[in-house]
């Protein structure tokens, strides 16, 4: 089917909206594809979650390269399980041939520290119990709020992006997806650790999980500011459709995937509904010897790759404490296979390779909805500091209405674009007036709320709890709604930055909570950076362009699901 090209003009700036439709089955065609990315010359750049390693996994890559939309056209591979961003700048950037238009690019598993962090957390590794899983979670933290986290990004991308533009490229960085189900309980008393014995067993506790979730979670949020914040560069227009790097998150496909999820037995690692590999069915017989003749502890190093690290913090270990005891587990790991520990099963990598290519082509079709939609939420959900008050409104409105029925309800503002959003309001105000604009029953709901609770220090560690209270809220009055939650927009006021991402990380995990519970809530990625902000809080004109083409993203989302229906008869 033909694509439908939506035209908007907003405040002086044009903004151009693209939105394909898919073939009867939802899968994008070749011939869709080809009219988004001509692909010439495509390549692979990355670590271990570009290059999967050992007992026949495929990556994305792999699987990509069979998909109709790529015309079997297989990478030209470059990714290194041990490369850092720096690395792949410097080793893998050049080696790109020189017709290539399409890269795909994930990276910076080993800058976090991550194989550390699962040492600290989860498999104790290193035989003692010495080692933080707090203290390595604010590690990684204090690395991506860097300078030099961020100056590394940004020389990935503009390396890569000299190769793309001669070409007319795209390059796509490919997010991670949180590891695990931290609601559910049958985890608790669950150990992966090699060594056991007292004080040495780590157990994936529900803290524990949600920890190393929201680690996951916080790193696509600053990957997808870092690249939104190049982008920005790039393309002053601000039509995010024409940003040559695109950020893919696969988070939300994982749901009812991951580790400890409902119904599985332990971690149901070796169980097909799990997708992720947690080292538990790569057992072979091994002896201790084995171990003892890994690395000789004296020369190794525990600051190389995953298996380097491992192999070199189990030599060191019993070298220290020959009488450690291993545990059922540990004893029966294959040491060659470590790498694919907490990466996904070939089913995990089909899911990336699926929103991979849901992005190549735009999306599903956005048309012939009847959209009946509530926007809720605090000032920037008014359109305060927007020249004509309408915020992201009008754009979308706009937008939508050429192929759509639109109309917006609410208890504030003025039609055509009426609103429930309440300046200087905090979450629970907000949920406790919500009541007035559901009783108009929407099947839409878009929802930024939380930056007075951050910028007030308004219980601030509960906050995203709050947001979980208010999609149960919304559901219980309009259950037939998608409700759509923004990453809320970063805050440049002295103090406040590192609360927004935190608070950004924490509602991810929520959001997958909540449709675990068949609930219909999606996370939107917003598109904003401090540079868009008029006084450290709310967007001007040309930001609030760009949350209308986000929105429109989470509706191609959401239909794509089937979860927009016709709005209830009130």
């Amino acid at each position: 089917m033909a694509g439908t090209l939506l035209a908007g003009l907003f405040a002086g700036l044009t903004t151009v909206l693209i939105i394909f439709s898919t073939t009867t089955n939802g899968a994008p065609t070749s011939a869709q594809c080809a009219a988004n990315i001509p692909i010439k010359s495509w390549a692979a750049l990355g670590d271990s979650f570009a290059n999967i390693v050992g007992d026949g996994l495929q990556d994305y890559e792999a699987l990509m390269a069979n998909d109709q939309c790529l015309q079997g056209k297989a990478p030209q591979y470059l990714a290194n399980p041990d490369a850092t961003i720096s690395q792949i700048t410097s080793q893998q950037v050049p080696k790109l041939r020189s017709n290539t238009n399409f890269v795909t690019v994930s990276a910076g598993s080993l800058d976090l520290g991550l194989v550390g962090t699962l040492d600290a957390c989860v498999y104790n590794w290193i035989g003692s119990a010495s080692l933080s899983c707090s203290q390595t979670l604010s590690d990684a933290a204090n690395v991506m709020s860097s300078a030099a986290f961020g100056s590394n990004w940004n020389n990935l991308l503009t390396q890569t992006r000299s190769v793309l533009t001669r070409n007319n490229g795209k390059a796509f960085v490919v997010g991670n997806a949180a590891f695990f189900d931290e609601t559910t309980p049958q985890c608790d008393q669950v150990s992966l650790a090699v060594y056991g014995g007292s004080g040495q067993q780590k157990y994936l506790t529900k803290s524990v999980r949600k920890s190393l979730n929201e680690l996951i979670h916080r790193y696509n949020w600053w990957q997808h500011y870092l690249i939104t914040k190049y982008n920005r560069q790039q393309v002053p227009s601000g039509n995010t459709l024409q940003y040559p790097i695109q950020f893919i998150d696969p988070d939300d496909r994982f749901n009812a995937r991951r580790f400890c999820r409902i119904g599985s037995t332990g971690t149901g690692s070796s169980e097909p509904q799990t997708f992720f590999s947690d080292g538990e069915r790569l057992k072979t017989p091994l002896k201790r010897s084995a171990y003892e003749k890994l690395r000789p502890p004296a020369t190794c190093d525990d600051n190389g790759g995953w298996n380097e690290y491992i192999h070199c913090r189990m030599a060191k270990a019993i070298q220290k404490t020959p009488f450690l005891a291993l545990t059922p587990s540990g004893a029966g790991t294959s040491l060659n296979n470590w790498e694919e520990i907490f990466h996904p099963k070939t089913s995990g990598q089909d899911l990336i390779r699926d929103e991979i290519v849901d992005q190549i082509a735009q999306g599903p079709t956005l048309s012939g909805f009847n959209l009946r939609i509530l926007p809720l939420g605090a000032s920037i959900m008014a359109g305060a500091h927007s020249t004509h008050g309408y915020g992201f409104r009008k754009t979308l409105y706009d937008t939508l209405r050429r192929t759509n029925t639109v109309s917006f309800v609410g208890t504030q503002g003025e039609a055509p674009f009426v609103h429930e959003g309440h300046g200087g309001w905090d979450i629970n105000s907000v949920t406790s007036v919500a009541t007035a604009g559901l009783r108009f029953r929407p099947n839409v709901i878009l929802v930024h709320v939380g930056t007075n609770d951050l910028i007030n220090n308004n219980a601030v560690d509960n906050a995203p709890d709050r947001i979980g209270a208010l999609i149960d809220r919304a559901h219980s009055i309009a259950p037939d709604a998608v409700v759509l939650i923004a990453q809320i927009l970063p805050c440049s006021r002295a103090g406040q930055f590192n609360k927004f991402v935190t608070f950004n990380a924490k509602v991810a995990s929520i959001i997958n909570q909540k449709q675990v519970q068949n609930k219909k809530v999606l996370k939107v990625w917003m598109p904003i950076t401090t540079e868009d902000l008029v006084d450290g809080i709310h967007p001007g004109d040309a930001g609030y362009s760009k949350m209308a083409q986000a929105w429109i993203k989470g509706l191609q989302r959401a239909a794509g699901k089937g979860w927009i229906g016709a709005p209830v008869r009130v």
